[in-house]
């Protein structure tokens, strides 16, 4: 049952993900696609159908010709390159700490941290493919979230029209009002968050593969880009693609993801979503742990904009409640 429900979740927030992508481009569509003697723009309905025609057609192509090679690479290639990555990988530590001038209980101290530091990694690397694996299975349900992100699009403004008309006229119609409009900036604030943080992994990996002299270094490049769009499987998928053609420069590529990846969950990221929703850095850190904790790779995915969803709706139920007490005051006095 609580699996059912984070993948509901996750498929709830591609929806409105894709939907704010989507929002800008069919408004772009209406302004240029005009018909009749007054050139009068398309209709909402009518231009994201005609986005959503190009991107299916184009879909349907890439998936027509590279479906076999993806079956193969999540049930075959990253399996075996979790073996080949962490076959023996404890060993190396204790050549390297041989070579230190320590005495003997430091040497020995750091090969026994440092081979649990890579056990660790291996597990979550491990059940994060595990997850990966588990979802592939569902991944047709992924074709839901367009068709959720147009009923939301066309469906959204009646909605919220017809909640404000049902509150009273006044302070709760306003205060709901303001309420639609935060939470809409939180969300749209997280898009613009995560979408920064794709096209900055995606423009320092190829940047850095072009250096290490990894094989298509472009292409995964842009994948590590287009993948930070999906928290913890996203970036194991790069990791898994990077080390599997990494050859003799593993050491090189291992070494710069571990990089990015701190850089990139503990400065870049939480600044961005700082500014986008207003969750301080420590906040931002602390909930991506609280919802790993929770629900693993769907409770990353979720952590943040529900966190962003429960801080504007706690915001608004203080001021309210606030308002409210003042109101009564100034009546009883």
């Amino acid at each position: 049952m609580l699996r059912a429900a984070e993948g509901v979740g996750v498929l709830l927030l591609l929806s409105v993900f894709f939907a704010y992508v989507l929002a800008p481009v069919g408004a772009a569509v209406q302004r240029r696609v005009r018909f009749g003697p007054r050139r009068r723009p398309i209709p909402l309905e009518a231009a994201l159908l005609l986005v959503y025609v190009l991107l299916f057609a184009a879909g349907a192509i890439v998936w027509r010709f590279e479906r076999a090679r993806v079956a193969e690479w999540v049930h075959v290639t990253a399996p075996a390159t979790v073996e080949h990555l962490f076959r023996g990988s404890a060993d190396p530590w204790a050549p390297l700490a041989a070579r230190l001038p320590l005495p003997p209980a430091t040497r020995s101290w750091i090969v026994a941290r440092g081979g649990q530091a890579i056990r660790y990694i291996e597990r979550e690397t491990r059940a994060t493919l595990a997850d990966l694996i588990a979802a592939s299975s569902y991944a047709k349900w992924l074709a839901v979230a367009p068709l959720l992100a147009f009923v939301l699009l066309t469906a959204a403004p009646g909605f919220q029209r017809s909640a404000l008309r049902a509150l009273p006229h006044g302070h709760l119609q306003w205060r709901g009002e303001e309420y639609f409009r935060d939470v809409n900036s939180a969300l749209a604030g997280y898009v613009r968050a995560q979408t920064a943080a794709a096209v900055i992994v995606g423009t320092i990996s190829v940047a850095a593969f072009l250096l290490i002299g990894l094989p298509s270094a472009i292409a995964i490049g842009v994948m590590a880009g287009v993948l930070e769009l999906v928290p913890a499987i996203g970036p194991l998928t790069t990791f898994l693609v990077a080390s599997a053609q990494a050859g003799d420069r593993l050491l090189a590529v291992v070494l710069f993801l571990l990089v990015l990846r701190i850089a990139q969950d503990y400065l870049i990221y939480p600044r961005l979503i700082r500014k986008g929703m207003h969750l301080s850095t420590p906040a931002v850190i602390l909930t991506i742990w609280a919802g790993a904790v929770l629900a693993d790779a769907a409770g990353v995915i979720l952590a943040i904009p529900v966190a962003g969803f429960l801080s504007v709706s706690l915001r608004h139920w203080r001021e309210f409640r606030d308002i409210e007490r003042l109101v009564r005051s100034a009546g009883a006095g």
